[in-house]
């Protein structure tokens, strides 16, 4: 009967219902309340006391006042959250509602109401919001959000982490129009596919864009894409999307085709030195031969030495090309680098002028490094002239060492760098900084700001080259009128620094013996066997 139907309903609701007739003190409770109190009603006996049992002890007695206080004052309890705890230690979460019924002018004569069982509900809601907690979680670790459109209330939704990506205060209210706006005023053709107007149902999908942070004016490169949302009918009601942080790809992308590009310029330059050396070591070699065969006194000898100098020059290019391409022939030993700081040091300050001051800073206890000294002092002078170049009214260059230990977490940042112990060297000047339009350029060769005739365009190409070669890494921080700071990593060697050996004189001698000469290039190969001759 009906009896039966309102309990598979009050099942259904989690909810039962209780009545209370204050002059007889007789209390009814419905069949699913003595299930939500965990009571049998074969031997439990409602009444005020039996629930009040049932009620956790900790809410016990603030239950026990409100009930009083519904008498005194007659009226309802309102909804009151309590808790139940059942014989067999099961705790239920429940909602206690109650209405008095009035009869006549007098005070209420019988209390009605219903217990709502929210126990499942707050386990879902826990759920949900666990599930939640996880879903921003991953969209943090993925650096992807998430957002909605609802076309009928033009209501927006953004997730935690979109906030984040487009740096956006959560506390803001989030629009179609905001979000309109942080969108790079040269990619907003292309993301609303070139309408006038920008409009939800326009967005492009897939697309990349640039975002601008509002508060830093941070530049974010996004990946977003956008899926309809339409009802049974087929009627649009919306949009779903997300949106990807892809910054750090593409730097990465950057730096990967930035370092493919130097290694193909390397390729070639190194080519084209390997070739000019063959034939500068003819012109050197026939114009020493020559020499020899000249009179002190005779004029051709200052066109000799011109031509000399001239292939000095030319040489001085070539070994610069093949310090970049790394393939310069090179002699590393385990070296101090405050040895070599020191050692280089009375070269520098000549070179930088009298402008700049100059001031050496080498660490405490320096590790040793395995690097070239030739190299190395190069490495040094270059720098120093780039600095110094940076600095025309006069500055300060100051060069300094120091141990580090790059730990895996750290080498986030420079992911080419592997974790482990290096020598730090940095050179910082107070000059004019770099631009962030040609930062990228930096190390290129033959790239130079400074005016035709002035410069080579090889002298930080040259840097990289010596780096590279010797398994270190070099970068750097710079802004426009603020200076540049060159930080190059060398890793960390075990063992003693080794002694620069002497150089023994050599001696030309010989006479009689029989010399083959193998060599691919003629010119190379007639001037071998000339100088060969000219020795005997």
């Amino acid at each position: 009967g009906w009896e039966a139907q309102l309990d598979e309903a009050e099942q259904a609701a989690q909810m039962g219902n209780w009545l209370w007739d204050i002059g007889a003190n007789h209390v009814t409770w419905s069949r699913q309340l003595f299930r939500i109190l965990g009571c049998d009603p074969a031997t439990d006996k409602p009444s005020t006391e039996a629930f009040l049992a049932a009620v956790h002890p900790d809410d016990r007695e603030q239950m026990r006042a409100g009930l009083e206080l519904a008498i005194e004052t007659g009226e309802g309890s309102g909804a009151r959250a309590f808790r139940v705890r059942r014989r067999d230690g099961a705790v239920r979460e429940c909602l206690l509602s109650s209405l008095p019924v009035v009869e006549g002018a007098g005070p209420p004569t019988r209390f009605f109401g219903a217990v709502v069982d929210l126990t499942e509900r707050r386990r879902a809601e826990q759920e949900l919001r666990r599930s939640e907690r996880m879903l921003n979680e991953a969209q943090r670790i993925a650096h992807v959000g998430s957002w909605s459109y609802d076309l009928a209330s033009r209501t927006v939704r953004w997730s935690e982490e979109l906030f984040h990506i487009l740096g956006v205060d959560p506390s803001v209210r989030p629009t179609f129009e905001l979000f309109a706006s942080l969108i790079h005023p040269e990619d907003r053709h292309r993301v609303f596919g070139g309408a006038e107007s920008a409009s939800p149902l326009g967005i492009a999908s897939p697309v990349e864009c640039r975002v601008v942070r509002p508060s830093t004016g941070e530049l974010r490169h996004v990946q977003m894409a956008a899926q309809l949302l339409t009802d049974d009918a087929g009627a649009i009601t919306g949009l779903v999307g997300t949106s990807l942080d892809i910054t750090e790809r593409r730097r990465l992308e950057e730096q990967l085709l930035h370092s493919q590009k130097l290694e193909a310029i390397g390729r070639l330059a190194g080519g084209v030195a390997h070739d000019f050396n063959n034939m500068l070591t003819a012109i050197f070699g026939h114009r020493e031969l020559a020499v020899r065969k000249v009179p002190p006194s005779s004029p051709v000898l200052d066109h000799l030495t011109q031509i000399g100098t001239a292939a000095e020059r030319a040489a001085a290019l070539t070994r610069q090309l093949l310090a970049f391409a790394r393939k310069q022939l090179i002699q590393p030993t385990v070296v101090d680098p405050n040895a070599l700081i020191l050692g280089v040091e009375p070269l520098l300050r000549p070179l930088v002028g009298e402008d700049v001051e100059l001031a050496v800073l080498p660490g405490s206890q320096i590790w040793p490094i395995h690097i070239d000294r030739g190299q190395f002092e190069q490495l040094l002078m270059n720098l120093a002239v780039n600095a110094r170049d940076a600095m025309p009214a006069g500055g300060r260059l100051t060069i300094e060492t120091a141990n580090t230990t790059i730990e895996a977490g750290d080498a986030a940042s420079r992911p080419e760098i592997e974790p482990g112990d290096y020598v730090e060297l940095t050179v910082t000047d107070t000059g004019q900084g770099i631009d962030d339009a040609i930062r990228h350029y930096v190390f290129e060769p033959f790239f130079t700001t400074k005016e035709p005739g002035k410069g080579s365009g090889l002298g930080l190409a040259t840097c990289h080259g010596i780096v590279k070669q010797h398994g270190g890494h070099i970068w750097f921080s710079s802004a426009p009128g603020q200076g540049t700071r060159f930080t190059i990593c060398f890793p960390r060697v075990r063992g003693a620094p080794s002694e620069q050996p002497a150089r023994a004189p050599s001696a030309v001698s010989g006479g009689g013996e029989t010399v083959l000469v193998v060599e691919d290039e003629a010119q190379v190969r007639d001037l071998c066997v000339t100088a060969l001759r000219s020795f005997g």
